[in-house]
């Protein structure tokens, strides 16, 4: 404030030059043109008013370039075609079957299954990966299981206990998954008081023997014949039944189950899993050529034959 303060000269020395007079009139002349001298130094100044002339650029919408493929499920879904997935389409070396391989698509068990009890079932999420495209179609393999939240949300409530496990397990054709269980203790037969909670021991037992079963199931099982099994919840029966000795159990749920590891792409494992439904995957079977060996004559074009 005392910075910006205008001295005032004295009357005696407004007609003479002095250093105070020669003050006053610097801020003075400031004063005056502080705000046209403020305007033109930013003026133009400022990059988001830098505007390039000449033609706008022509704009397309992005789905102008997109083609679409049809995904497949494998034989151990009822519905062979479960919906489209979007693609930009092949220019130069990007090629668009190659964008397509191992992308994994996110879709219902009900949009998956045409019986009425899928839609029992919509709270299971199913994840497919797309191992080969054959002209518009990208046929899929199982590549993992969860839950909604909703869903496992809805189980969790208060005056009892949640036994959550996982286990890392193989299949007989070489698959290595990871599968998480969840379950909740129920109330006893003529039980009075509010509250069922497991003991720490018991929670152990029940973990251990959970994890026991799920590793002697899955590994006496295929890949092909382990996915019903997950989606059918008959592991979660043979458990709830196993462990009622301990304590009894309510909403065993396998949560989660996810592909680790798996074998090198096959196109024979691949007519394994669309064998059931050749009329579904033509492309797929027509990819195994018949191999017809014409006689060889070593002797011809012998004579054409130049040494450099």
């Amino acid at each position: 404030f005392f910075f910006l303060m205008i001295r005032r000269p004295p009357r005696s020395t407004q007609g003479v030059s002095s250093a105070a007079s020669d003050v006053y009139k610097r801020q003075v002349s400031t004063q005056s043109t502080w705000g046209f001298k403020y305007q033109g130094m930013t003026q133009g100044k400022n990059p988001k008013n830098f505007r390039k002339k000449g033609v706008k650029k022509r704009t397309t919408h992005p789905f102008a370039r997109k083609e679409w493929y049809e995904v497949k499920s494998p034989a151990m879904f009822e519905k062979r075609t479960c919906g489209l997935t979007p693609v930009t389409r092949t220019t130069g070396q990007k090629i668009a079957s190659d964008s397509l391989k191992g992308r994994v698509i996110e879709t219902s068990l009900t949009d998956l299954k045409k019986s009425d009890e899928g839609a029992s079932k919509a709270y299971r999420k199913i994840k497919l990966v797309v191992e080969d495209v054959e002209g518009t179609s990208c046929f899929t393999n199982f590549h993992g299981m969860d839950v909604t939240r909703d869903k496992l949300c809805s189980l969790i409530r208060k005056w009892q206990t949640t036994i959550e496990a996982h286990v890392d397990v193989k299949t007989q054709d070489d698959y290595f998954l990871r599968i998480f269980v969840i379950c909740f203790t129920a109330r006893m037969q003529r039980q009075l008081r509010a509250t069922s909670y497991a003991t720490a021991s018991k929670i152990k037992l029940i973990r251990r023997r959970m994890v026991e079963i799920i590793m002697k199931r899955v590994q006496q099982l295929t890949f092909k014949t382990l996915i019903p099994e997950l989606m059918d919840e008959k592991i979660e029966e043979e458990i709830k039944k196993q462990c009622a000795r301990f304590y009894p159990l309510q909403n065993v749920l396998i949560t989660k189950a996810k592909v680790l590891k798996k074998p090198r792409f096959d196109a024979s494992k691949m007519i394994e899993f669309y064998g059931d439904h050749a009329s579904s995957a033509p492309e797929i079977l027509a990819q195994a050529p018949v191999v017809t060996e014409e006689p060889k004559n070593l002797l011809a074009g012998a004579e054409k034959k130049q040494i450099y």
